[in-house]
C-alpha cells in the first residue's frame, strides 16, 4: 500500500511541478513574446532540413513526397533506460505501426506495407528477414532519422511501404567533446527486479582533417510489469525484452583528403542477450498447447534454457564522397554486415504418415545466420536545360546476401515433465535450406526546375535478384528419420530463382508561396518473398522455380500539401496503393505463401507543429489506413492489423524556457476496429483476425539544468492504463493467446547527461 502510494504521489507530484514550471516562466516570457510578435510579422525564410533517404542531398521543399526528418533532440527526449529505437519511432513516424514491445518490428508496416530499414544509407532488411532491425541501433547512437512513406524503389527492393533511413552520430563541433548519461527507469512499484539501467558514453572530435566518434551504450533490463504491478509472462513467439544485457558500440572516423574529397569510415558491434528465469505459463498438463485452454499469460519462475533469445551483430562500412569528379559529384560505399538472431523455443505438431499414429509434438529452437555484404555507386549531375536547372542522379548498386536458419531441437520428455519450463537439447537441424541471393540495381532519378513554382521529378530502376537455393533435407524429413530408424529421409532439391523488375516513378511538385507546396506522385516499389522461410515447411518435392515463388510489385499514389514557415510546420497527404499478389501467414501451418490476389490500401497522414512562443510549441499527427484484398469469391474483404495499423493519433505540447527547464506532455491513441474480424466471419472463415481495442496513453517528460549537467525525469503511461498493444492483440489469433501479452505499467525514468 505504501509502495502504491509512493508512486500516486510521485505521479501527481510530476505535473504539479510541470504546471508549475510553466507558470514560473509565463511573466518572464510575455514582455519577450510581445516584441516578438512585431518581428513574427516579417516573413522569414527557414533554413531547409535536408534528406538524404532520396538518393541525393534535397530539401524537404524540393521533394514530391511525403517525407519527414527526425532530429537527434527529438530521439533524445524519448530515450529513457530500456527504451528501443522500436518504441520511439512507432511514437513519432505518423504512418507507422506503433511499436509491439517485443525484441521484434515484426508487424511495424508503414501504408500497410513493409519498411525498408537501413543505417547510415545500407539496407538492413534483408532476403532473410529476422525483423530485428529497430532492435540493433541504441537511440543514443543516432543522430536524426529521415523517413520517406510510401513504395519506392530508389534503395532496392523491400520498401513496398516506405524508407526509414537511421542517420548515426559523427564528430561534430570544435577539439574533442565527450557526453556522458546514466539513466534509470522503474516500474510503479518501485522493485528491484523492474529496473533498467542505462550508461553511455561518447567521445568525438572534430579537428583539422580529421573527425570522429566513438559511442558505447550498456543497457540492463529487468521485468516488464502491466498495469497491475506483476511481470508480464514471455513472448514466446517474437521474444522480450525482459532480463535482458544490451552493449552497443559505434563509431565513425572521416578523413577530409582534399577540398572536395572525404573519405568516411564506420563499425557497429552490438549484442542483445536475454538471461531469465521465467518461462510461459502452458497451464496444468500443458493444457493450453494440447488442449487449446486459455493461458494465465502470467510467468512462471523456473526456467532452464541455456542457449536464451539473442540478438548479436557487426557491421562496417566505408563511405567515399568527391564533389568534384568529372564535374559531377560521386558518391562510393562498401559494406559489409553478419548477423545472428536467436528466438525462444516453442512446441508445435509435426505431422508425417510415417510417425506412429500419424503425427507428434517438437520443441524446437530457430536461429538465423545472415552475412551481407555490398557495394554501391551514385553520380550526381548538375545540369541545365533550356536555361532551366535538371538534376540527374544514377548509378548501381550490388548486394550478396548469405541467409540460413537452424533449429535445436529439445527433449519432449523433459519439456513436458517440467511443464515447458526445462530443456534438455538434442540434435540440430537446417530449418529451411541455405539461400544465397544476389541484387544488382541499375538507377536514374532526376529533377527538373520546369519554373520558378514548378519542380518536376522522374526516376527508373531496374533490379535483377538472384536466388541460389542450396540442396537440403527438410526439417521434417530429418527429425522422422530420426524418430523412425526405417526411415530414408528425402531430399529438397535445389534450384534458382531469378527475377527482374523494372520500377519507375514520376511526380511534380508545386511552390503555392515560398513556405508552402503542393505535389502529386506515382511511385513503384517491389519485394521479394523470403525465399528461406518459404520454403522451410514445404514438402520435400517441392520445386523450386520462378514459377513457384514471384515477387510482389506495388503502384503507390499519394497527392500532398505541406506548409513551413516561422511559426507552422504542416503537412497531409491521402495515398492509395496496390498490388496483384499477397503474403500469407499464419495457423495452422505457418508457412508464407504468395497468393495471386488483388490488395488495395488508402488513407492519409498528416502532421502539425506550431511555435505558440519562443518556448512553446505543440503539435501532433495522424494516420488513417485501411486495406483490403479479394476472397475467393471475387469481393473485397479487410486486412487484418498485422498488416493495416489502426486509427493512429498523438498530440504534444512542448516547452522549453531559457534557464534549461523543459517540459514536454505527450499522449498516443489508437482507436479500435473489428472490421476485419466481422468480414472474415460474414465470408465464413474458422479463423478470424482479432478485434482491436482502442487505448490512449500520455506520457510526462520534464528536463532541468542540474550542476554541469541535465535531469531528466519521465512518467511513462501516466494513468497507469491497463492495454494490449495492436501486435499484441493482433496475434492472438496467429501465435495464439500465449502471445497476447499486457503491455507495460505505469513507469518512471531518471537520467543524467553531461556534455563536456
Amino acid at each position: 500500500m505504501k509502495v502504491r502510494s509512493l508512486s500516486t504521489s510521485l505521479t501527481l507530484l510530476s505535473l504539479a511541478i510541470s504546471t508549475q514550471l510553466y507558470a514560473q516562466n509565463v511573466e518572464q516570457t510575455s514582455t519577450v513574446n510581445q516584441s516578438a510578435t512585431v518581428e513574427a510579422e516579417k516573413p522569414t525564410q527557414l533554413a531547409p532540413i535536408v534528406m538524404t533517404a532520396t538518393r541525393s542531398a534535397q530539401s524537404i521543399a524540393e521533394i514530391a513526397g511525403t517525407v519527414y526528418s527526425i532530429s537527434q533532440e527529438d530521439i533524445a527526449k524519448q530515450a529513457a533506460a530500456g527504451k528501443s529505437t522500436a518504441d520511439i519511432l512507432g511514437l513519432l513516424v505518423p504512418s507507422l505501426t506503433p511499436s509491439s514491445g517485443t525484441t521484434s518490428n515484426y508487424g511495424m508496416t508503414m501504408r500497410g506495407r513493409t519498411v525498408q530499414y537501413m543505417i547510415d544509407g545500407v539496407p538492413q532488411t534483408g532476403s532473410r528477414d529476422s525483423s530485428r532491425q529497430l532492435n540493433s541501433i541504441s537511440p543514443d547512437m543516432i543522430e536524426r532519422v529521415e523517413v520517406v512513406s510510401g513504395a519506392s524503389s530508389i534503395y532496392g527492393a523491400g520498401a513496398t511501404g516506405g524508407i526509414i533511413n537511421i542517420i548515426t552520430k559523427r564528430g561534430s563541433g570544435d577539439g574533442v567533446n565527450f557526453e556522458t548519461k546514466l539513466g534509470v527507469t522503474s516500474g510503479d512499484n518501485f522493485k528491484s527486479d523492474a529496473l533498467a539501467y542505462e550508461a553511455f558514453q561518447s567521445a568525438s572530435f572534430n579537428q583539422g582533417d580529421w573527425s570522429g566518434f566513438l559511442g558505447a551504450s550498456y543497457t540492463q533490463r529487468g521485468e516488464i510489469q502491466d498495469s497491475r504491478g506483476d511481470r508480464v509472462g514471455p513472448e514466446v513467439a517474437q521474444t522480450d525484452r525482459q532480463d535482458t544485457e544490451t552493449v552497443d558500440v559505434n563509431g565513425r572516423l572521416s578523413w577530409q583528403l582534399a577540398d572536395k574529397q572525404k573519405l568516411s569510415i564506420g563499425a557497429q558491434y552490438y549484442n542483445d542477450e536475454q538471461d531469465s528465469e521465467y518461462g510461459a505459463d502452458y497451464g496444468p498438463g500443458l493444457s493450453v498447447l494440447l488442449r487449446g485452454a486459455k493461458p494465465s499469460q502470467k510467468a512462471v519462475k523456473g526456467l532452464e534454457l541455456d542457449t536464451q533469445p539473442r540478438t548479436k551483430r557487426s557491421a562496417v562500412n566505408a563511405q567515399y564522397e568527391n564533389q568534384d569528379f568529372l564535374g559531377q559529384t560521386l558518391n562510393a560505399e562498401a559494406y559489409f554486415r553478419t548477423e545472428k538472431g536467436r528466438f525462444f523455443p516453442s512446441a508445435n505438431a509435426l505431422a508425417h504418415a510415417s510417425i506412429p499414429g500419424g503425427r507428434t509434438f517438437i520443441v524446437t529452437q530457430s536461429e538465423t545466420d545472415i552475412d551481407v555484404f555490398g557495394a554501391r555507386l551514385a553520380l550526381q549531375s548538375k545540369l541545365n536545360l533550356a536555361e532551366r536547372a535538371l538534376n540527374l542522379t544514377y548509378g548501381v548498386d550490388y548486394d550478396k546476401e548469405n541467409g540460413k536458419q537452424t533449429a535445436q531441437l529439445y527433449d519432449l520428455n523433459t519439456f513436458m515433465s517440467s511443464n515447458g519450463l526445462k530443456f534438455k537439447p538434442l540434435n540440430n537441424y537446417a530449418f529451411g535450406p541455405e539461400v544465397d541471393t544476389e541484387k544488382l540495381g541499375f538507377f536514374l532519378q532526376s529533377q527538373f526546375e520546369a519554373t520558378d513554382r514548378l519542380n518536376l521529378q522522374a526516376g527508373i530502376r531496374h533490379e535483377r535478384i538472384d536466388s541460389d537455393v542450396k540442396d537440403s533435407v527438410p526439417y521434417s524429413e530429418a527429425m522422422v528419420a530420426d524418430f523412425v530408424p526405417t526411415y530414408q529421409a528425402k531430399t529438397l532439391k535445389g534450384g534458382s530463382v531469378k527475377h527482374d523488375a523494372t520500377l519507375f516513378n514520376v511526380g511534380a511538385l508545386y511552390h503555392l508561396t515560398d513556405a508552402q507546396q503542393v505535389f502529386a506522385n506515382f511511385s513503384q516499389g517491389a519485394n521479394l518473398p523470403d525465399v528461406q522461410r518459404m520454403l522451410r515447411d514445404v514438402p520435400a518435392n517441392f520445386v523450386v522455380s520462378n514459377q513457384t515463388i514471384d515477387p510482389i510489385k506495388v503502384n503507390s499514389f499519394e497527392l500532398g500539401w505541406r506548409l513551413q514557415d516561422d511559426a507552422l510546420s504542416t503537412g497531409i497527404t491521402a495515398f492509395y496503393n496496390k498490388s496483384d499478389k499477397s503474403l500469407k501467414f499464419g495457423p495452422p501451418s505457418f508457412a508464407i505463401e504468395v497468393i495471386d490476389t488483388d490488395e488495395r490500401v488508402y488513407g492519409v497522414e498528416g502532421n502539425v507543429k506550431y511555435t505558440v512562443s519562443d518556448d512553446w510549441n505543440v503539435g501532433g499527427t495522424l494516420a488513417y489506413t485501411r486495406g483490403q484484398f479479394k476472397n475467393s469469391n471475387g469481393k473485397w474483404q479487410e486486412l487484418d492489423a498485422i498488416r493495416v495499423a489502426p486509427l493512429k493519433a498523438t498530440v504534444y505540447s512542448d516547452w522549453q524556457f531559457n534557464d534549461g527547464l523543459g517540459l514536454r506532455v505527450q499522449a498516443l491513441a489508437i482507436d479500435g476496429t473489428d472490421e476485419a474480424r466481422k468480414d472474415a466471419i460474414a465470408n465464413g472463415s474458422t479463423r478470424p483476425p482479432a478485434e482491436i481495442k482502442g487505448f490512449a496513453v500520455m506520457d510526462v517528460i520534464a528536463n532541468a539544468k542540474a550542476g554541469p549537467g541535465t535531469l531528466g525525469f519521465g512518467v511513462y503511461n501516466v494513468w497507469n492504463t491497463d492495454y494490449k498493444s495492436v501486435y499484441s492483440q493482433a496475434v492472438s489469433t496467429v501465435y495464439g493467446d500465449i502471445s497476447s501479452l499486457a503491455a507495460q505499467g505505469r513507469t518512471y525514468g531518471l537520467s543524467y547527461t553531461l556534455k563536456y
